[in-house]
């Protein structure tokens, strides 16, 4: 399968797992890693084959949001430490960033001083429409910032894949939301309202990963953590993995790891490239609401399941009473389909994941399973 042109917008650019500043090191911590991995194990560069490439191309990278669009600032530091990689650099100093690697003429990132969604706008600009692929694993702020700065270069996206929001199951921050709708209800709401426009002139290919896939897929901590160590980057591994479990043993829950942003990506693996999608996924349109300033419930994700709503008689449920469109408006909303628009794609099928599990543990550790 060709290489897929991505932009990955994720919380360890912008607030979510902590806050800016050291959200934005983490991934600088992460290229430092896997240099050292490749200098102790120079077989293993194959296994990193856009790392540090030859022909000098050097992923962008911006910082994004400082803070939500609106509403208070949440963060996951009680799981993933003050650092938002399990305080990494205390327990294990020799990964703390070192500023003379990371300079303009680094061979690694074009570090860039733009914000992050401009950054994403730029980028959809330059490249041929229907080539790049948006994955966000975070918050959706900086995709918000850009829909609203320029819906028409946004559109030029092949897809937007979001993995966030829980529709079905309980969630992972509150009893009933997921952390990235939790962390920015306005910014996921805002999205959400834009890509369900009926007959807009910048149609955005959208779908939604959320917590009743990801949670289904699951590897055991013992797969991940090496109590030997005996490669950086099982140690770096190792180290970030150790808090979440030790949260997870406390709150009772199964000594397993939840792949979200994982099987994210690996959707837009297998279904983006320029060969034929994968068979066995598939989606299923849901409506829903986001829940922005409930006291218990912000970023829930609000499903009507009272029923009553009658295509026939043209009469829907609200909060104001019965509501029943004229003959004029159902004829305008055929003609729009708007009956078969309505609502978000929301992943709802997928193939037997071993494959990705066997191909996760390969790239990570050198193993086959």
């Amino acid at each position: 399968m060709a290489p897929i042109k991505l932009i990955l917008d994720t919380d360890r650019m912008r607030p979510g797992n902590t806050i800016l500043p050291k959200a934005y090191n983490n991934i600088l911590k992460v290229y430092q890693m896997i240099q050292k991995h490749i200098d102790a194990f120079p077989d293993d560069a194959s296994r990193f084959p856009n790392f540090k490439q030859a022909s000098g191309y050097r992923p962008i990278y911006s910082r994004g949001a400082a803070g939500p669009i609106k509403g208070a600032m949440n963060l996951a530091e009680y799981f993933h430490g003050p650092d938002g990689l399990s305080d990494i650099t205390t327990t294990h100093p020799e990964h703390a960033v070192n500023p003379a690697t990371w300079n303009a003429d680094n061979p690694y990132l074009e570090l860039s001083e733009k914000p992050a969604h401009q950054v994403i706008l730029d980028i959809l600009d330059k490249e041929p429409a229907g080539t790049v692929v948006v994955l966000s694993v975070g918050p959706l702020t900086n995709i918000s910032k850009a829909i609203s700065q320029s819906p028409s270069t946004f559109a030029k996206a092949r897809r937007l894949v979001s993995m966030g929001g829980t529709l079905d199951v309980p969630g992972n921050t509150s009893a009933t939301s997921e952390f990235n709708f939790f962390a920015d209800p306005y910014a996921a709401q805002h999205v959400l309202d834009h890509v369900q426009q009926i007959a807009q002139p910048y149609p955005l290919d959208f779908v939604l990963v959320p917590l009743d896939v990801t949670s289904r897929h699951t590897i055991p901590y013992g797969r991940l953590i090496s109590e030997r160590e005996s490669s950086p980057l099982q140690e770096f591994t190792s180290a970030l993995l150790r808090r979440p479990r030790g949260v997870m043993k406390v709150l009772g829950l199964p000594d397993e790891f939840e792949m979200h942003d994982p099987l994210a990506a690996w959707f837009v693996i297998r279904t983006c490239g320029d060969g034929t999608p994968e068979p066995g996924w598939g989606v299923k349109k849901r409506k829903f609401v986001v829940e922005k300033t409930g006291e218990y419930t912000k970023g829930m994700c609000v499903v009507d399941r009272r029923g009553g709503t009658n295509e026939v008689a043209a009469t829907t449920r609200a909060v104001e009473g019965i509501v029943v469109k004229d003959e004029k408006e159902r004829e305008r909303e055929s003609t729009n389909g708007k009956a078969e628009s309505e609502g978000v794609n929301v992943l709802s099928k997928w193939p037997d994941t071993s494959i990705f599990i066997k191909e996760m543990m390969r790239r990570v550790f050198p193993i086959e399973s």
